[in-house]
């Protein structure tokens, strides 16, 4: 067989996002044409390649053999045409694709948008969200440009650095605390608590600081996103622990008051983690300073 690029990257496709449809909204191409260069594909290599499975596919052990393979072969080839062509952000219509944690998409998300408007107009920002723990195959070949978390065990195959660290506050409704009275531990012990416990670590960390402090919450309610905290302390009249950063987004818009938890929980870091291959790609490079310019603001 003679290698057809276009079929190596449908396979690439399709490997990494175990469904047709899915890869065929990656390539820009209908869900037909992939199924027929997969149809030629496993023509030529004598192998079904993938199998039908309940959420999409699942590679067969001809295609685990010869993925490793495509993926560098692309990967050398993607290199050598960036290489030769200077990366300018205003003219780019690269699509950068990134990992977030939940509380890494709320306070970034914004200023990513922003930024992606003014310096890269034609470009696409494309975020999706990490699961309980970080897969390094997502950064490993072209699904994912980075990831923005939090890495208990990062692996080693990853470049992984701390980008910046938030503390805690207290979004309180104002039923739940008359005029002039403190947010002391006793009150703070009292008032019905909305607990937010996303994907990952986050929830264990914050349990766990609270036990060394002794401090502890009536939890009334638990949601499973930040966002969803707000509106629920409002109606409820009551109480939530949340990471300074969201609480000062989002506090005013749902008339809470944003207070300081009664006892010092510290902060928590968010690291950013990516592949060595992209250390010299020059989109890669710009996507990594702007990243470091939003956060930088923060402080």
């Amino acid at each position: 067989m003679t290698p057809d690029i276009s079929l190596l990257r449908v396979f690439h496709a399709v490997m990494e996002e175990r469904n047709v449809t899915a890869a065929a909204e990656r390539l820009g191409q209908s869900q037909s044409t992939v199924s027929a260069a997969l149809s030629r594909l496993r023509e030529a290599l004598g192998d079904e390649l993938f199998l039908r499975a309940r959420y999409g596919v699942e590679p067969t052990e001809k295609a685990l053999e010869i993925a490793p393979d495509i993926a560098a072969g692309l990967e050398r080839l993607e290199q050598a045409f960036r290489a030769a062509e200077p990366f300018d952000p205003s003219r780019t219509t690269r699509r950068f694709r990134l990992l977030l944690g939940p509380y890494a998409e709320i306070v970034l998300t914004p200023a990513l948008a922003a930024a992606f408007a003014t310096q890269a107009p034609q470009a696409a920002l494309e975020v999706s969200p990490i699961g309980p723990d970080l897969d390094p195959r997502h950064l490993a070949g072209r699904a994912f440009d980075l990831a923005i978390g939090r890495f208990d065990t990062p692996p080693e195959d990853l470049v992984v650095s701390e980008l910046f660290s938030d503390g805690f506050r207290c979004i309180v409704a104002p039923q739940a605390l008359p005029d002039g009275a403190a947010l002391d531990q006793a009150r703070y012990e009292s008032l019905p608590h909305v607990v937010v416990a996303p994907p990952g670590k986050w929830r264990t960390g914050l349990h766990k600081r609270m036990e060394g402090t002794g401090l502890r919450r009536r939890t009334a309610v638990v949601v499973s996103h930040f966002l969803s905290a707000p509106p629920v302390v409002a109606r409820l009249g009551g109480i939530a622990t949340v990471p300074a950063r969201v609480a000062s987004m989002t506090a005013d818009a749902y008339g809470l008051r944003n207070l300081p938890v009664p006892v010092d929980l510290g902060r928590f870091p968010s690291q950013i983690a990516w592949h060595p291959r992209l250390r010299r790609d020059p989109g890669h490079l710009w996507l990594r300073r702007m990243i470091g310019q939003i956060v930088a603001d923060f402080d």
